[in-house]
């Protein structure tokens, strides 16, 4: 059985191209989530509670910032990060003990956050793999 070399280097080639297209349309997705929670922040009723809005406006800022810097490198510090920010979004509501009557801003949150933190899981999980796979070379 022989291996054409240029063979082998265009199908890594193009499977690494798809997987790049997947995490750049992750990364698009919590720069998306990032701008719905900045907007969101506005017009979510929270009676009064500028806590709350002040907490998912700078939140949806850092999820957009992330995202970016997620969606220009491939380091894994940029999904730990967006696990980290996924997280916190999904605790935001227990931690700061959201009154009653904000359920609407306490779902927002913790439906950005599960994005945001699987996004941020999915892309851990698929950089596995190739590392595995560049030390099995060596």
């Amino acid at each position: 059985m022989t291996v054409n070399v240029e063979d082998a280097r265009e199908n890594y080639a193009s499977a690494r191209d798809a997987e790049h297209i997947r995490e750049v349309r992750r990364d698009i997705l919590v720069v998306t989530t990032g701008v719905a929670l900045v907007l969101l922040s506005m017009w979510v009723p929270v009676h009064g509670d500028l806590q709350i809005t002040g907490t998912m406006l700078i939140l949806g800022m850092i999820a957009y910032s992330v995202g970016l810097w997620a969606m220009t490198t491939e380091s894994r510090s940029s999904h730990w990060g967006l696990v980290i920010l996924g997280v916190a979004l999904l605790l935001a509501p227990l931690a700061m003990v959201f009154p009653s009557g904000t359920a609407v801003a306490a779902a927002v949150a913790v439906v950005a956050g599960a994005i945001i933190a699987a996004v941020g899981v999915l892309g851990l999980m698929n950089q596995r793999p190739q590392r595995a796979v560049a030390q099995h070379r060596r």
